[in-house]
Order: C-alpha cells, then sequence, then structure tokens
C-alpha cells in the first residue's frame, strides 16, 4: 500500500486536498491511504522518522511559512530519508521547475492553487499517473534503474527506458527514455552486465530495450527504438537477429 503525506500551511487548502484524495482513493480504489496530515514541516518529518514504510507519496506547498523549511527544502529532507519517495508540490506559480534542480530535488508533478474544482481535477489527474507509473512498475516487478547526475539521484523504471547510448564525453552516457534524456558517468559493458536479457548491445555505441524495437533495417545497419535510430554492428547482426526470432 501507498502511504501518503501532505504538508499545506493553509488549513483549507490542505483540507481540500485531504478531501479530494480520499474521494478518488473511494473511487479508484487505489491501494493508498493517506498517513499524515499536517501543516508543520517537522511534524511530518517526526512522522516519517517513525514509519519504517518508504517509496511514499508526498503532497507539499512550495511557500510553506516556517524558517527552517519551505517545500524545495522539506523535499530536499525527505529524499534523505525516502530517496524513492514520490514529490508532488503545490504551488501558487506555475514555472517553479527550475527550483528543484537548484535544490536536487526531482518533483514528480506540480499542482497549481486555484479553485476547488480546479484542484480537484489537477489532484485526480496527478493521481491517476501515480497509479500507472507504480502498476507499470509492479508490472515490471518494480525494475528500475538508478542514475546519478551530480547530487542528483533518478530512478528510472526500465520500462520507461528505449535506449543507452555513448556520448561525445569520454566515459559519459546518454539514457534515452520515453519522457527524459539524461547524461551520467558510466560504462556501457557495465550496464549490459546489470541489465541482462531486457537489453541487447547492437554495437559498440548502443545497448537497446529488446521489446522497444520498431524496426531493423538491415540493408542499412539500423534498428528503430523508441521513434529513433540506433546503429547495429555487423558483428552484433546475426545475435540481434537471433534474439528477436526468440522473441
Amino acid at each position: 500500500m501507498i502511504e501518503i503525506y501532505i504538508c499545506d500551511d493553509e488549513d483549507v487548502t490542505r483540507e481540500n486536498i485531504e478531501q479530494i484524495i480520499g474521494n478518488r482513493i473511494i473511487i479508484e480504489d487505489y491501494d493508498m491511504r493517506i498517513k499524515c496530515s499536517v501543516g508543520v514541516p517537522a511534524d511530518l518529518i517526526a512522522h516519517l522518522e517513525e514509519s519504517n514504510q518508504r517509496r511514499n507519496l508526498y503532497f507539499l506547498d512550495v511557500e510553506l511559512n516556517c524558517q527552517d523549511y519551505d517545500g524545495f527544502l522539506l523535499g530536499k529532507k525527505i529524499r534523505s530519508l525516502d530517496p524513492h519517495g514520490t514529490i508532488v508540490y503545490i504551488t501558487s506559480y506555475k514555472d517553479l521547475a527550475y527550483k528543484t534542480f537548484q535544490y536536487h530535488v526531482e518533483a514528480f508533478d506540480y499542482i497549481v492553487k486555484g479553485e476547488k474544482k480546479q484542484l480537484q481535477a489537477s489532484v485526480a489527474k496527478c493521481l491517476s499517473s501515480f497509479a500507472g507509473r507504480v502498476e507499470s512498475e509492479n508490472g515490471e516487478e518494480g525494475q528500475f534503474y538508478t542514475v546519478r547526475t551530480g547530487d542528483i539521484i533518478r530512478h528510472i523504471p526500465l520500462a520507461e527506458i528505449n535506449f543507452f547510448e555513448t556520448s561525445s564525453k569520454p566515459h559519459f552516457i546518454v539514457l534515452h527514455g520515453d519522457h527524459q534524456r539524461i547524461e551520467f558517468l558510466g560504462s556501457l559493458q557495465d550496464i549490459e552486465e546489470e541489465l541482462g536479457d531486457q537489453f541487447i548491445r547492437t554495437h559498440r555505441s548502443y545497448l537497446i530495450a529488446v521489446d522497444k524495437i520498431e524496426s531493423i533495417d538491415l540493408k542499412h545497419n539500423q534498428v528503430m527504438v523508441g521513434g529513433e535510430v540506433c546503429l547495429v554492428s555487423k558483428k552484433e547482426k546475426s545475435r540481434l537477429l537471433a534474439r528477436i526470432n526468440r522473441s
């Protein structure tokens, strides 16, 4: 079960979010529950430190009226306690994505405060997207690949990764996913050994997800993966075809 934590110092907004989430859990039969709903960051941290469960879902107000924490600093603290947790920010402003990079906090969504109907639609959409991601992860036995870029750690579901490619920068790899492209320090050989049969090496510069292959052009030694062209070396062509035939 996913446990949900809410922190917003505006009582009306927090109560509305509680009600909306509670209603959606009942209507959609989500395997979730509201574990903690508070107006003070220290209270949320205390609840989290007492709990043994991680990979929770957090709804955090950005503009917290607190001397020690705003929403981003609270998110950074949560990351230290629950690295795999999912953070959703509630804000009066739309363009705050850059702040998450400043504080090294990855956000799943931003919900802009407004009328209750607007808030209801935004929270419902967010919960639906999150539930879809959880279902996808469970379908892949919860498998994900962890990428570290500087001080930011990202956990990317394998189902969302199309291929890995060597970067033009020495010793760097580029992850090509459904929703993102991330460059990080790494080795294709190490990634291949870690991920196993779900990915196949088609070229010295490419490691691709087998189930994401859309087409193979043998004449031009190319394979289409996730809408992008990857190369196939003559050496790896027969192994790729044998693998496809087995699938």
